[in-house]
């Protein structure tokens, strides 16, 4: 069984631990040994709402990130879960909700029908399953009426068909004749599923269509749960927009590519625009490699104003045309550049104008959900293309840690690495954006809610308000001065201090009086915390050290060293070992144990 087995027969034991009547229905032959598309999972109404809880709950107790959320019927939610395997590979797993079966807010099947009687699934060889699954015409009907309604019947979705019909085809025969009124059509669907032969319902399938819909017409209910649905994904789009900017040499192109194809899991589609939409251009994203850039003489005043409101009015329309749908429709967006890489390197582009009105005029360009910045030391730039001087990449790279420390969405990936490394470091970014966005706009999947003082306390902070934050830092005597990317939990925010190049991870617990900073004076250095910790109140962590993932830091500890997941720390960097104790030894042992022994046992 692969990693994608193990996590479904988890989720499988997840469910059952929790007393969820549940069914699994689509093709579930080779399950879980071999999960080749998704997931599909039926629950009754009081349970389907209690879904994003319960999955954010099973993905903290394995370690997997949910990245994906979209509701495609106001009954039914898919997910996308993302985690690491062991060979360091990047995996994916799709799982899909729904109480009632509904097909574009046609209501086909409810959830009684499906969870009325249920058995325990039976793999080719006959035996038994670990999961449970609808009786074999409901399977039939259910399949039936998703392929149909999708307009695609390959050979194996018929084999499939014809092998549950087979189990029942007098309940099954009744069920077709629910949906397909007329005579003919029913018993074309009927002999297609006695003799295995599909063709003539593949030609069919239009009709066939449209004979489900008249007969299951669309309601006043499913119409506005329907409107609903519609509305928020619009307001709060699936796909993602992300820049990826740089100087030359650092990889862009390559990055993107793989990006490309490493994320395509998790969204529908995938999309490229090379540093604009080009609404004016034809819609096309082919450009010319430019070998030279500086070689060309910079553009007069007029002829760069000119050049500024072109740029401006294609990202505004080519955003509303192109990128907003595209954004709208679950679609990886990747950009190659961005119009703020004019502010960065003018003479690229030969703008000769004035830097404060472009600097103007990058705020109304619409921005990318996420930026990322790929770089490198300037002797690694210029090794790999050496088409500006060394002192102007030094210069560019410069600029671009500007740029960055201003943006809160951001990622500054180490491109002097492989090409793999980059690419995967450049992908997690995305993926710990992902989860965190969907915390932050679905509150149900965070383990706990913050106190409105300490969601002011952290929204003032983050977007540096003019007077507001500062009076708010005085308020609460704390200074927070980190990028915020997700909740962090403060149940007490009162003299907290973070540096301001600390990194906080997901589902992170500070209690008060919690200092996160440097430890030496000439360095600014900063402490990396990742998912799921809790600092107790009084604690110091100091220096650039990282906490592990459900690391537990005790009140008043003072923590300079690394701290491995899942141990507990009290005093001066002494470790209580929490999860796992085979590594050493016996549970009683290893009550308390210095850090540099604990290090020492581990390598």
């Amino acid at each position: 069984m692969d990693d994608h087995g193990t996590l479904v027969q988890s989720l499988f034991n997840f469910l059952e631990r929790h007393d969820l009547v549940y069914c699994v229905v689509g093709d579930t032959r080779l399950y879980p040994k071999k999960i080749s598309s998704d997931v599909d999972i039926v629950v009754g109404h009081d349970t389907y709402h209690q879904i994003p809880r319960l999955l954010s709950r099973f993905c903290r107790e394995h370690e997997v990130r949910m990245v994906q959320l979209i509701q495609h019927e106001h009954t039914a939610t898919y997910f996308v879960l993302a985690w690491v395997s062991a060979s360091g590979r990047l995996c994916f797993l799709a799982v899909d909700f729904c109480s009632d079966y509904l097909r574009s807010g046609r209501l086909l099947l409810k959830a009684e029908e499906l969870l009325a009687q249920l058995r325990g699934a039976q793999d080719e060889p006959g035996c038994a399953g670990s999961f449970r699954v609808p009786l074999p015409h409901m399977q039939f009907i259910y399949y039936l009426l998703k392929k149909i309604d999708k307009g695609e019947l390959n050979d194996s979705h018929g084999e499939y068909l014809s092998d549950r019909w087979r189990a029942d085809p007098c309940s099954a025969w009744g069920e077709v004749c629910r949906f397909w009124l007329l005579r003919e059509d029913a018993e074309l669907l009927a002999d297609a599923a006695a003799t295995g032969e599909w063709s003539a319902v593949r030609e069919a399938l239009p009709r066939l269509r449209k004979a489900l819909r008249r007969a299951a017409p669309l309601s006043v209910k499913g119409m506005y749960g329907e409107l609903r649905r519609r509305t928020k994904r619009v307001l709060q789009p699936s796909g993602l927009v992300v820049a990826l900017l740089g100087p030359d040499g650092c990889g862009k192109s390559s990055v993107i590519q793989r990006m490309m194809v490493d994320l395509a899991p998790v969204f529908r589609r995938t999309g490229y625009f090379h540093l604009r939409p080009r609404v004016f251009a034809g819609g096309g994203t082919a450009v010319l490699q430019v070998t030279a850039p500086h070689a060309l003489p910079t553009r007069g005043r007029l002829a760069s104003l000119a050049k500024l409101g072109y740029f401006i009015s294609d990202y505004i329309a080519g955003y509303a045309l192109r990128v907003w749908p595209l954004a709208m429709h679950s679609t990886l967006v990747l950009f190659d550049r961005y119009f703020h890489d004019l502010l960065v390197d003018p003479r690229r582009y030969r703008y000769g104008g004035s830097m404060l009105l472009a600097r103007w005029a990058a705020k109304c360009v619409p921005a990318p959900d996420m930026w990322i910045l790929l770089d490198a030391p300037a002797e690694v730039l210029q090794a790999r293309k050496d088409e500006v001087s060394f002192m102007e990449t030094s210069r560019q790279r410069q600029a671009y840690f500007w740029f960055f420390g201003r943006l809160r969405n951001s990622a500054v990936v180490d491109a002097s690495q492989t090409l793999n490394d980059v690419a995967f470091e450049a992908e997690m970014s995305v993926l710990r954006f992902l989860e965190t966005r969907l915390e932050h706009r679905h509150p149900v999947l965070r383990f706990k809610e913050n106190p409105v003082s300490a969601r002011l306390l952290q929204f003032f902070c983050s977007r540096k308000v003019p007077v507001f934050s500062k009076l708010f830092r005085i308020v609460f005597n704390s200074d927070i001065y980190c990028c915020i990317r997700s909740p962090i939990l403060m149940p007490h925010p009162y003299g907290i201090t973070i540096h301001g190049r600390t990194a906080v991870g997901s589902r992170v617990t500070i209690m008060q009086q919690v200092t996160l900073g440097g430890k030496d004076l000439d360095k600014n250095e900063a402490p990396v915390i990742e998912d799921d910790v809790y600092i107790g109140a009084g604690a110091k962590v100091l220096g650039a050290v990282r906490v592990g993932r459900g690391a537990v830091i005790g009140a008043n500890a003072v923590i300079t060293r690394d701290v491995a997941p899942y141990c507990t720390v009290v005093g001066a960097n002494r470790v209580v070992r929490r999860g796992d104790p085979s590594l050493l030894g016996d549970r009683e042992s290893a009550a308390t144990l210095d850090l540099t022994a604990y290090e020492s046992l581990r390598a």
